[in-house]
């Protein structure tokens, strides 16, 4: 057994670590990691910005740092590396690094769900539902299954999808978070009635997230002011969720409630790191200008292009607000 540990290890490294400088001390010393830990933060801000082969090299030179240990630190890395290279139209590359963490782990429910991802993408239907299914068996989760529909649907296989939204239902819920994403696929499929039953159920067992699948539910419905009361109850109980917070900005954005909108939009910057926070920060002052709080906006835009000088567009809407 432990021969094939060993085995295992060799494997990742060897298919993984290939461009990798790794010495093989079976240890990390302090600067390796905090080079690592660096890597892989710069990989996920050029992720975020849509430099996607800068974010697979920089998640590269991460698992540089490795030194021979393969922990939950590398896997990470690996699978920000395979959405990376994917991304960067390296397909072949992605398949290799999924591949090698499930040579590593054939469990490991992430890999192939990533790797599932990649078929459907490539067209590969068959591959694709091999290896969701696989994922689906060693999650233990309903998550996946949402995200799964929603890859097959958007790829137009409805069938398929109706049927990994049946297969998610027979599994039985035994905690809140079960019973706040039961709700949620009900959502999905039009089932309004069935899915309050299921979130109520959660929300009595103070899941805070079943309170943003309820708001969906009642604004699916047509109930605005019930569903802007739980949007608030939310977001006063979970300020972190930028994503959220962005969908609710965008949200008043459209609605012209410029005022909301940026108050959603600064929650969203408030959170250390947010992702895409280059967009955020576009969308905050397109909400001052809305505001006609074209001095605010001026000095957000300067601040702006400090920080993204590249933005050539940003550069003539500054040139535009200072005529204002």
């Amino acid at each position: 057994m432990k021969s094939e540990r060993v085995k295992k290890k060799f494997s990742l490294l060897l298919a993984v670590f290939l461009l990798g400088s790794t010495g093989l001390t079976g240890c990390q010393d302090k600067e390796a990691l905090e080079n690592q830990q660096a890597y892989r933060q710069l990989g996920i801000n050029k992720l975020g910005e849509g430099n996607y082969e800068e974010a697979a090299e920089a998640f590269q030179k991460a698992l540089d740092q490795s030194q021979a240990v393969v922990g939950d630190m590398e896997i990470d890395i690996c699978y920000y590396k395979a959405t990376a290279q994917y991304q960067a139209g390296d397909t072949k590359g992605a398949l290799t690094t999924c591949g090698a963490l499930l040579d590593y782990d054939k469990k490991d429910a992430k890999a192939s769900y990533l790797r599932g991802c990649i078929y459907l993408k490539e067209g590969e239907k068959e591959k694709a539902m091999k290896d969701y299914r696989n994922a689906f068996e060693n999650s233990g989760g309903y998550e996946i299954y949402v995200s799964a529909w929603e890859n097959l649907m958007n790829a137009g296989y409805a069938p398929e999808a109706e049927e990994v939204m049946k297969e998610a239902l027979k599994e039985k819920p035994k905690k809140a978070a079960d019973y706040r994403e039961r709700g949620h696929i009900y959502l999905l499929q039009g089932d309004y009635a069935q899915a309050k039953k299921e979130l109520d159920q959660a929300i009595n067992q103070e899941d805070v997230k079943a309170l943003l699948y309820m708001a969906q539910v009642y604004d699916a419905e047509g109930n605005s002011s019930q569903a802007d009361a739980l949007y608030e109850s939310y977001i006063s109980k979970n300020n972190s969720d930028t994503s959220t917070l962005v969908s609710l900005g965008d949200t008043q954005m459209e609605a012209g409630n410029y005022s909301q909108a940026l108050e959603f939009y600064q929650q969203a910057l408030s959170v250390k790191n947010p992702p895409n926070e280059q967009q955020i920060r576009r969308n905050e002052i397109i909400a001052c200008e809305g505001m006609l709080d074209f001095e605010a906006a001026r000095e957000k835009m300067l601040a702006y292009l400090k920080d993204y000088p590249e933005d050539e567009q940003a550069q003539k809407e500054y040139i535009f607000l200072q005529t204002r």
